[in-house]
């Protein structure tokens, strides 16, 4: 299995940015040409491309650093108490956030498009939704129910990849990541599970995607497993950038946003379709080895992160999009250009929603309804957790 390793700091670090990444994303949804909650007249074509190039693998990387905090958290944890914990840093916050700040997103989009009969018992009325979200109107909370349904559907792959058989695999995948770039062959046996089971990430949050996110969810655990397959992505970052940047490029050349504004309509095999899957699961995962690797590498991030940062970072996700929602509510009707509005917006939610989580995160009681991690004992007492209590999460 290789040796044990400490605490890793960098995937505190990357999962911060990873949040603020998100928080770039929805503040930019207001002026891209896709359907949005609330959108301006005036669109760019630059920030649609901005938008596809982090929707290509922003949010395949927060589902991989997630399996690797699963991997982390499973180290010390049994079953039973990782399904627990779970349970309590997800499914809480889910439905606290989507009873208190869902309504008001609705109700801001509905009012926005000028569709009559909005009101909170129409919003409670009928909650259903379809799978595997379950529910109507999660907005982004959607990213939590993946999450949940990840650890469940993952825990008894991680448990197997832990026993005698799983760690064989893991050597014999090792023996063929050794030499450089070959980590980025990781990406080939995903190809036809993709293809098959038509997973590709789509606007409708549908079950390709949830294949697609679960897939580098189970890499994530996978990589973070073995200190030589972790090893190799820090060794293979700038090839996974050339690889990532490469295919992204090819993409845009090869007009893959536009097949994917009709495939997205009627998914359906097709030459272009094995074309797209092919591209997107390549670009995604260099992407990804990149980033991750990068994070490795860098020294800043091998300091711990600060506390209050690690701790406002879970609240920060939950509140920025009704934020946003919020403050671009008023702002697109605004007389003013396009970046008059976006400069105004976007460090205005930004400050709005630090502040909100960093209270949120400090509150006794409440910051544990909004996903904060306990802190009965300090770690500096607990030495045979001290090495995980950071990033077991």
């Amino acid at each position: 299995m290789g040796k044990e390793v400490g605490r890793l700091s960098y995937l505190d670090w990357l999962r911060v940015l990873a949040v603020f990444g998100v928080f770039l994303f929805h503040s930019l949804r207001p002026f891209d040409d896709a359907d949005w909650h609330v959108k301006n007249a005036e669109r760019s074509e630059g920030i649609s491309i901005a938008i596809a190039f982090l929707g290509l693998w922003g949010l395949a990387f927060f589902f991989l650093l997630s399996g690797a905090g699963a991997w982390l958290a499973l180290r010390w944890r049994t079953a039973g108490g990782f399904v627990k914990e779970r349970l309590l840093r997800l499914l809480l916050p889910f439905v606290i956030v989507y009873v208190l700040l869902s309504p008001p997103q609705y109700l801001l989009e509905e009012h926005h498009k000028g569709r009559p009969g909005a009101s909170l018992q129409a919003f409670f009325s009928d909650l259903g939704g379809d799978a595997p979200l379950w529910l109507r109107d999660t907005y982004h909370l959607w990213f939590l129910v993946y999450l949940l349904q990840f650890a469940l559907l993952g825990l008894p792959i991680f448990l197997w990849l832990r026993g005698p058989h799983g760690r064989r695999l893991v050597d014999w995948i090792v023996q063929r990541c050794l030499r450089r770039g070959t980590i980025l062959l990781l990406a080939v046996p995903l190809v036809p599970v993709h293809l098959v089971l038509l997973a590709a990430p789509g606007p409708d949050h549908g079950w390709g995607e949830f294949v697609f996110f679960f897939d580098f969810f189970v890499v994530g655990f996978l990589v973070l497993s073995d200190d030589r397959l972790a090893a190799a992505v820090r060794r293979d970052a700038v090839p996974g950038l050339i690889l990532g940047i490469t295919a992204f490029v090819t993409g845009v050349a090869t007009a893959i946003i536009d097949f994917l504004e009709g495939w997205w309509e009627d998914p359906g095999y097709s030459w272009p379709y094995v074309w797209y899957s092919l591209l997107i699961t390549f670009a995604v995962w260099g992407w990804l080895v990149a980033v991750l690797g990068g994070g490795m590498r860098l020294r800043a991030f091998q300091r711990p992160l600060p506390t209050p940062l690690a701790r406002a970072a879970m609240p920060f996700f939950l509140v920025h999009q009704p934020i946003i929602l919020l403050i671009a509510f008023y702002v697109v009707d605004w007389n003013a250009g396009l970046w008059t509005k976006y400069a105004v917006l976007m460090p205005a939610a930004f400050l709005v929603s630090a502040g909100l989580a960093w209270l949120l995160s400090t509150l006794p009681g409440v910051s544990v309804l909004f996903g904060v991690k306990r802190q009965s004992v300090p770690v500096e007492h607990r030495p045979d957790r001290a090495k995980e209590e950071r990033l077991g999460e």
